[in-house]
């Protein structure tokens, strides 16, 4: 799979409806608190939001996944795609980072600064 392709797969589902993983038999929500759209949507039901849904990143994963998977079988390639399927989505998300369509959320990025004193 060609990073242009993982690209778009997980641009096309990180900027779409947010939806957040809920667990039916512990009743636990999944929040991503860590990453958000650059950009504020423009249309449909969550215009004006920047939230990526937890499930928006697990799908983006699975689908290049999935994808990998689908075009290792088609050459015969048995070898694990596992790793480089994480391996791919990171690229992907640091190209997303690298232009401006994702980024960390402020409040997470003010969690980490460490303020030194003289005193």
């Amino acid at each position: 799979m060609d990073m242009e392709k993982a690209t778009h797969i997980v641009w096309n589902i990180l900027s779409a409806m947010p939806i957040e993983v809920y667990d039916d038999d512990s009743g636990d929500l999944w929040e991503n608190d860590t990453w958000e759209l650059v950009n504020e949507r423009v249309e449909g039901d969550f215009a004006g939001t920047r939230v990526i849904g937890s499930a928006n990143i697990v799908t983006a994963l699975n689908m290049v996944h999935q994808k990998l998977v689908i075009n290792r079988l088609s050459v015969n390639d048995n070898n694990s795609s596992s790793d480089m399927s994480h391996k791919i989505f990171e690229d992907v998300i640091e190209y997303l980072i690298d232009n401006k369509k994702i980024r960390k959320r402020p409040e997470k990025i003010r969690q980490t600064f460490k303020i030194i004193s003289n005193d």
